[in-house]
């Protein structure tokens, strides 16, 4: 159902990486939105940058080879912690755009999440300059993987309904693992209908004192989306 989707799709997410004095890791996931270099991601992707650290980029994992290929810059350029989005730039290497659905999925409908959960790096060369700030690292990320979760769109949420989320946002039948936060929820075309924000777990008690754990995932919805992107690259008059 996904397979023409996944082949789009897997051209434009990427890990979004942090560096520094504290280690390496990624902090989530991205994807591209137009030509010019601009990506969405979750704005608390970037708010877990460690102090001090930097936010690279290291193209599209896996399917380009890195070979002492260094890790390039990432420009935020807008941040909305009420919708959980954030809109950067990326000046090299940039991935094909993905599209943006004509309109939301509906209650029922087949999607899909994605990203970078759990990744594995190991450094290989880290260079810290005479004021013993890293200045530069190279990493082994032959074991990073995208991972690909079908799901459906269960319901529908209002702002501060659940998790007192203050976006208007829709459940998903499945959660994300950590790593795939700001990755694009999409639809058996490829195009994007959300964006991975968060998981609601919750413990349900039964009647023979067992409970089940349920996890859910919240997708922001694709109008919150569409606004925050107007307001963010809407050219100046």
């Amino acid at each position: 159902m996904f397979k023409e989707a996944i082949q789009q799709v897997r051209e434009s997410i990427f890990p979004l990486f942090h560096f520094g004095p504290k280690g390496y890791g990624v902090l989530g996931t991205g994807f591209f939105i137009t030509d010019q270099g601009h990506f969405l991601t979750a704005a608390h992707v970037i708010n877990a940058l460690p102090a001090g650290h930097q936010i690279g980029y290291l193209g599209n994992i896996p399917l380009k080879a890195f070979h002492k290929k260094g890790i390039i810059p990432v420009e935020v350029i807008n941040l909305d912690v009420d919708k959980d989005l954030a809109v950067g730039l990326i000046t090299e290497d940039q991935l094909s755009p993905l599209r943006l659905a004509a309109e939301k999925a509906e209650v029922g409908e087949s999607i899909s999440l994605c990203g970078y959960p759990l990744p594995m790096i190991k450094l290989t060369e880290r260079n810290v300059n005479k004021q013993h700030k890293v200045v530069g690292i190279s990493l082994d990320v032959t074991t990073v993987r995208q991972y690909w979760q079908p799901t459906i769109k269960m319901d529908e949420l209002k702002p501060d309904l659940i998790l007192k989320k203050k976006f208007k946002s829709f459940i998903t039948q499945h959660a994300a693992l950590p790593g795939m936060s700001g990755g694009p929820i999409f639809n058996t075309v490829g195009e994007v209908v959300g964006l991975t924000s968060a998981v609601w777990p919750r413990k349900i008690p039964l009647k023979n004192k067992h409970v089940i754990d349920i996890e859910n995932g919240i997708g922001v919805e694709l109008v919150e989306i569409l606004q925050f992107l107007n307001d963010s690259l809407r050219q100046p008059s």
